[in-house]
């Protein structure tokens, strides 16, 4: 009967530090990362300045000091502070009366320690006041790398139809 026991306590122990293994992994640390930068990006009607300058904060947070933005289709490719960003982020998002910002099919790879690739598919779910919503769907490509035990954005390649 102990033996039972002691079999039990040992498996369960070998499935909790294999799940704690997983859980707390660079991969699954990037991706719960972008699912809240997704959720900071969204904008749902009236949002208070409050509101929007706790999500910029969050999203500053996930910066690199200076970040490179490429969008290809108009040759641009410029690195930019996070202050910039934080500004373009909150103009993008006040054009808009409600935006929904979604990663899909994120396939994250970590070709060295610290450094990290994510392509991904972007939806964006926007509405102007009065007018019908409009889903837009494109690839993008971000690169973070490790500093202080925290992952940054230093690059983020991003198709054109998803900042016009």
């Amino acid at each position: 009967m102990k033996n039972k026991y002691n079999l039990a306590f040992f498996v369960l122990a070998v499935v909790l530090i294999g799940w704690l293994s997983w859980y707390f992994s660079d991969k699954q640390v990037i991706k719960r990362q972008l699912i809240e930068l997704s959720w900071d990006l969204s904008k749902k009607g009236d949002e208070s300045t409050m509101e929007m300058a706790l999500k910029m904060r969050e999203v500053k947070l996930l910066l690199a000091a200076e970040s490179l933005v490429v969008i290809p289709e108009r040759k641009y490719s410029e690195s930019v502070g996070q202050d910039m960003i934080i500004r373009h982020l909150m103009y993008y998002r006040d054009l808009y009366e409600t935006l929904t910002v979604t990663f899909e099919k994120m396939v994250i790879d970590i070709p060295d320690k610290g450094e990290a690739r994510v392509e991904s598919a972007v939806v964006l779910l926007k509405q102007e006041l009065g007018k019908t919503a409009i889903q837009v769907r494109a690839p993008v490509e971000l690169m973070l790398h490790k500093q202080d035990k925290e992952w940054l954005l230093r690059k983020a390649t991003v198709p054109e139809i998803l900042v016009e």
